[in-house]
């Protein structure tokens, strides 16, 4: 039997066309021979990093009625690795993996092995690298400007050798969402493997991190507007959900960096409320970090949205907390 791609994230596998997935840096690793390979996706709106044996190649930008893409020709013989990473979330699509071709002769080996070390990152439009690309705080949200890839979780998880997992949809909230626009909040969509599907259920066990970073929060107090104890209650209850599907796992609770002000001090207070209760109750791993609010000093992504250089100095900090907290 030939060899198949290793999936990384959240995959759907019930659909024998081939696996669907939505969450932003969902990835496709395959080793293969031959001197040209084509992805084919179904249904995709995303864009897409692509990297071809450690170098980086033309971003791809699926559309929805479009197939097949070209990657790469004239190769040389022998083994290649590809990975193909979706830098957009939910909010752009779902995509639909239907199998890679090779040139003739080529065939699918063995993919790399994953990184030992795994890391995932609960969050919102920071944690799926919103806007990272735009140009200023002035440009509107478009998939062209998000990179999961240039995020502070996908660069956290690089410089530690981890895995990285992200479930982050932007505007939804623990349990408000952006200025309470409709949509399930993040509470729910943490238990889906596709998020915009209500009987997508993920099974925990087929990926079990070593450390969860959950950033949530700034949709919940947007506008000025404290959700109260609700967010206290859902931010408790995602912790106990975590802490039942992956007794083992350091968890690491954040602030910021798009908070300020009195809504940054009620947030701030009531995460570390919820973290010494967790403690209290019997979760030992568990600790929070601040990110400091995002500088003007460091530019702006779009709609506001923290920019690659804050995402850098993100990363570098919560790398430093990561590494100690989980010993690494």
């Amino acid at each position: 039997m030939q060899a198949a791609p290793r999936l990384s994230g959240r995959f759907d596998l019930d659909d024998p066309a081939g696996p669907r997935f939505a969450w932003a840096g969902s990835a496709i690793v395959a080793r293969f021979t031959g001197t040209a390979v084509t992805i084919r996706l179904r249904g995709s709106s995303d864009y897409f990093a692509v990297t071809l044996d450690g170098a980086a190649l033309p971003v791809l930008a699926a559309k929805p009625l479009e197939e097949r893409y070209p990657l790469a020709t004239g190769l040389t013989a022998g083994a290649h690795d590809l990975v193909v990473v979706k830098r957009t979330e939910p909010l752009v699509s779902e995509a639909q993996l239907l199998g890679l071709e090779l040139a003739p002769g080529g065939q699918l080996l063995p993919p790399p092995p994953a990184p030992e070390r795994r890391i995932e990152f609960v969050g919102d439009s920071v944690t799926a690298g919103f806007g990272i690309l735009g140009r200023d705080e002035t440009c509107p949200f478009s998939p062209d400007t998000e990179d999961f890839t240039l995020s502070f979780a996908a660069l956290t998880a690089g410089a530690l050798g981890a895995e990285p997992v992200a479930v982050a949809w932007s505007g939804r909230g623990i349990c408000r969402n952006y200025a309470d626009e409709p949509g399930d909040p993040m509470l729910l969509l943490y238990e889906r493997t596709l998020p915009a599907r209500a009987e997508s259920r993920w099974d925990f066990r087929r990926w079990v991190p070593d450390v969860v970073v959950i950033n949530l929060g700034t949709n919940d107090f947007s506008l000025g507007v404290s959700p109260g104890e609700r967010f206290s209650e859902a931010y408790a209850a995602l912790v106990r959900r975590i802490h039942e599907v992956y007794e083992r796992a350091c968890v690491v609770c954040c602030v910021g960096p798009m908070l300020d002000g009195a809504v940054l001090a009620e947030a701030r207070a009531r995460v570390a409320r919820v973290v010494e209760d967790a403690s209290a109750a019997g979760v030992a791993r568990i600790g929070t970090i601040e990110f400091p609010p995002q500088s003007p000093l460091n530019g702006y992504g779009c709609d506001g949205h923290p920019s690659a250089a804050t995402h850098r100095l993100m990363a570098a900090q919560l790398t430093a907390a990561v590494r100690e907290a989980a010993g690494w």
